[in-house]
């Protein structure tokens, strides 16, 4: 791989919104493998028991939901074709043309209002990731990532 298509890949690694895929759960895989432990204990030994029921709790929720983790992984990030695909950061990049939200003219707008739908995804640390990003660049602030 040249220098080049390695900065390429390396840049296409970081998400819309700044995220990193090489710090992402998703991506590491850091989820899905205790969610997958964690889902046969409980189908082995306490779901039979109806322990996990007791005290209020809700065995086929909890199950669900350690079904889906444990099955979620991910090999690429939104701009490859995967991550969450309503979300507004990445379809408004695309529509607008740009790589990186802080790309935009209009960067941070409603999309990342403190008090907006979507204010727990996206957040003020991302927005000063963004930043950051766009001070030294992405390539600088990747190689940084990696110190």
């Amino acid at each position: 791989m040249t220098s080049e298509n390695l900065k390429k890949a390396r840049k296409n690694e970081v998400a819309y919104c700044g995220n990193y895929c090489r710090t992402c759960y998703w991506y590491t895989d850091a989820l899905r493998k205790p969610a997958a432990q964690l889902l046969d204990l409980i189908k082995s030994h306490f779901e039979l028991a109806g322990w996990i029921n007791n005290k209020g709790s809700n065995a086929e929720q909890t199950i669900k939901g350690l079904e889906i983790l444990s099955k979620t992984a991910c090999a690429f990030n939104c701009k490859g074709g995967s991550g969450w695909g309503d979300c507004p950061v990445r379809k408004c990049c695309i529509t607008k043309g740009v790589d990186f939200c802080f790309e935009c003219s209009e960067f941070p707008c409603a999309l990342w209002d403190e008090k907006g739908k979507y204010s727990n995804v996206f957040n003020r640390a991302k927005i000063e990731r963004l930043q950051k990003m766009k001070e030294i660049g992405v390539e600088e602030w990747i190689k940084k990532q990696w110190e």
